[in-house]
């Protein structure tokens, strides 16, 4: 009998595909990368761009095993993940064992189910040397950014690609937070009544003229206006429409949703939910101990559904749910990314018939949590539309025009499942209501409010900005955000960023030296080129040429003119009092310029019997 040897990356992953393949296979993990870049020298040639790879420290007995196995087999599959990364770790152990990668079997499959797998092995490929050289730059351009950069820091402080460019988002939006102003504006909501039907309308508009958002700017403005209208005592109604909207389900999870609902509905970090995520698709030991791959594979731009998996969802939606939740036709989702360049389908459930309820005893309470998300999700996703009625009532008060609404859930679709937040409106306006009606003002009520702030970035806010922008790719959301939080760079306060000391001054030196790389632009453009080599439309060697010649002009000015070094004990100094020739209006003790976490402002040197503060005017 001939020996087979497959080669994954999980010892968890390598347990399934074992229990699957059976006894013929011997199935073998690498835990993960055993070859990089060296951990103590740059690695790069700078003229040819070649990288030196070396054995892992702490993998070379990992190496000689598989080498020995590899030597007694007949037959080798590579069957690491399926995207990019997967891809380069295939590449890279075929080399360290010394085969051409020609005779070596590339198989990856999207999901570790019975059929997934046994189709993969039939059809194996070879590995795709186009994802191998889009890693392989990937890999390249980041440790040139890291190396030559690092040291310009200080010690112990490190610069990243895409790290810095998430950084300087989290510094901007800071800085932004303060320097705003608030601006006062006004609201004008009234209370009227129709035969004991008591509801609220808002003013939108005045003799033609729309009132700009957010409101009426100026209060003389707004008082006048309110006392015209307090001596109207009737409205007349004048306009009243009916609409029906369909609401349509929200697509599968992609991975960077995955995080973004994670972290809003669960509160779990992007690296918890990955981890979670990738134990549920590597297995989890159900009936018989035998563990069975839950969800597909958890690092995907894609949205789409095979058509096997859409089918069994409307047989599993009609059986439980009923035919009226079943769609003439499957829905169709598409990335909004052109480059989408990972995995080629949605994160979803591996086996329908597996609720969450069915087999939440075998699960942890993240795990639950997790795979319930998707599960509902993915259900959700091949329902119909809800449909909901809207009743909108426009009223006339000499000139003034009041608007107000009510909605209603006429079929729950999708909703049934999956919740969604839609504003009911005002639920006691009458269903009969009609143009002329007259209705009666019972009160004035104006509401002053003052402009807000952009709000500080959050887990789902951040990785939901760098999608936005095209910075990083799925498997780099996640440990992009735990190196800012592990070099305390950034902070976490009621699960919002908020930049340290250490964090704005080493963004402001890289803005101020690297503005043509450390950019939103150009790192989106990278990911662009970095999409374009793996579909074997670019050259990795030209990307590398065109992005160091970029950077070299500002490493070198950098390097000679930089004339400090960030310390990396910043977060904890403190920064001295700044005197003014002022005195404490309320104790007469002198003031001084404090600084906080929220900024400068002037304050009283008899703190903290003397509270006296005040901003400082621009």
């Amino acid at each position: 009998m001939s020996k087979k040897l497959v080669i994954v990356e999980s010892p968890t992953k390598a347990r399934t595909i074992k229990y699957i393949l059976g006894s013929e296979y011997t199935v073998k993990a690498t835990l993960g990368h055993i070859r990089d870049l060296p951990e103590r020298t740059f690695g790069v040639d700078l003229e040819t761009f070649n990288p030196v790879y070396e054995v892992l420290p702490k993998k070379k007995k990992i190496v000689a095993y598989l080498k020995k196995l590899a030597n007694q087999s007949d037959s080798i599959f590579l069957a690491t993940d399926e995207d990019r990364e997967g891809e380069a770790i295939a590449w890279h152990t075929a080399s360290i064992l010394g085969k051409d990668i020609n005779e070596l079997k590339r198989v990856a499959f999207h999901e570790i189910t019975k059929n997934a797998v046994l189709e993969s092995f039939r059809n194996p490929r070879r590995i795709d040397m186009n994802l191998v050289s889009a890693q392989q730059a990937r890999r390249i351009l980041d440790r040139i950014v890291g190396y030559t950069l690092s040291p310009l820091l200080g010690r112990n402080l490190s610069a990243g690609r895409v790290q810095s460019v998430a950084l300087q988002l989290i510094v901007v939006r800071e800085k932004e937070i303060q320097d705003f102003i608030p601006e006062p504006y006004w609201i004008i909501r009234i209370l009227v009544d129709r035969n004991g039907n008591q509801f609220r309308m808002r003013l939108i508009s005045i003799d033609g003229e729309k009132i700009d958002s957010p409101g009426i700017k100026k209060k003389e403005d707004a008082e006048r206006h309110i006392n015209k209208i307090r001596i109207c005592n009737e409205l007349t109604v004048v306009d009243v429409s009916k609409t029906m909207k369909k609401t349509g389900p929200y697509p599968p999870f992609i991975t960077s949703l995955l995080q973004q609902e994670a972290s809003i509905k669960l509160g779990f970090s992007s690296s918890k939910t990955m981890l979670i995520a990738q134990k549920l698709y590597e297995g989890v030991p159900l009936d018989k101990k035998i563990p069975v791959g839950l969800i597909t594979y958890m690092r995907t731009d894609s949205p789409s559904v095979s058509k096997l998996a859409q089918n069994q969802a409307a047989k599993f939606i009609n059986e439980n749910f009923g035919s009226q939740y079943v769609p003439e036709k499957p829905p169709h989702y598409i990335a909004k990314s052109s480059g989408s360049q990972e995995a080629h389908e949605a994160i979803r459930p591996t086996h329908i018939n597996y609720t969450p309820d069915h087999i939440k005893k075998y699960l942890d309470r993240d795990c639950y949590l997790l795979y319930k998300m998707i599960w509902n999700r993915f259900i959700a996703s091949q329902m119909k539309p809800a449909q909901i009625e809207t009743l909108k009532v426009l009223a006339d008060a000499g000139g003034y025009i009041f608007e107000s609404f009510k909605s209603k859930v006429v079929f729950d679709g999708f909703t049934k499942i999956w919740q969604i937040k839609m504003d009911e409106g005002e639920l006691e306006i009458p269903d009969d209501i009609a143009v002329g009606d007259k209705l009666k003002l019972v009160d004035v009520i104006p509401e002053e409010e003052k402009t807000k702030p952009p709000s500080r970035y959050t887990e789902a806010s951040l990785i939901r900005t760098l999608e936005k922008f095209g910075i990083g790719r799925p498997s780099t959301y996640a440990p992009t955000i735990s190196i800012l939080l592990r070099r305390k760079y950034v902070r976490k306060e009621k699960k919002f960023f908020v930049p340290e000391k250490l964090g704005i001054m080493v963004s402001d030196a890289l803005s101020k030296y690297f503005q043509d790389v450390i950019n939103v632009q150009f790192t989106a453009k990278m990911e662009e080129d970095l999409d374009k080599i793996a579909e074997g439309k670019k050259d990795s060697l030209e990307l590398l040429k065109e992005f160091y010649s970029n950077f070299k002009p500002s490493l070198d000015r950098a390097s000679s003119e930089i004339d400090i070094k960030i310390d990396r004990n910043a977060n904890q100094k403190e920064q001295p009092n700044e005197k003014i020739e002022k005195s404490c209006p309320k104790c007469g003790r002198p003031l001084v310029i404090r600084t906080s976490r929220y900024g400068k402002f002037i304050g009283c040197t008899g703190f903290p019997k003397c509270r006296y503060t005040e901003k400082i005017e621009k």
